[in-house]
């Protein structure tokens, strides 16, 4: 009788360490599933913010074109002006670009490791 018992409590052992594990599984999947969505979300933002940046800056270099013509008389050269000037400011970017990137990746880890850190907070 007492074999009996020692075996059921293994079993009932043996039941609760494959529910434990399999919550255990189940927490991280859903934990992935929420950095994903987040990190999702924020994407999706900042395309929707940066297409509209570049939207409003195409309106504002058309207007700066058509005005240089009208000042000069000449819309090719109120446009080439506007084209070199973006052509600069294109190279200026591509030099400083090194430093955007490791500042943009910088950001990116922050902002993964504070969902991370808020995570562990929320759970204890």
């Amino acid at each position: 009788m007492e074999e009996k018992k020692v075996s059921t409590l293994f079993e009932e052992m043996r039941k609760d360490i494959s529910n434990f594990i399999n919550s255990t599984l189940e927490l991280g999947k859903l934990e992935v599933f929420e950095k994903i969505s987040l990190s999702a979300s924020a994407i999706v933002y900042g395309l929707m913010l940066g297409s509209a940046l570049v939207i409003a800056l195409l309106f504002i270099l058309v207007t700066a074109g058509l005005y240089l013509g009208e000042m000069l008389q000449s819309y090719w050269m109120g446009f080439g002006i506007v084209a070199a000037f973006t052509l600069l400011i294109t190279i200026i970017i591509l030099i400083v670009g090194g430093p955007f990137k490791k500042k943009f990746t910088s950001r990116v880890v922050r902002f993964l490791m504070k969902n991370d850190d808020n995570d562990g907070k929320n759970s204890k």
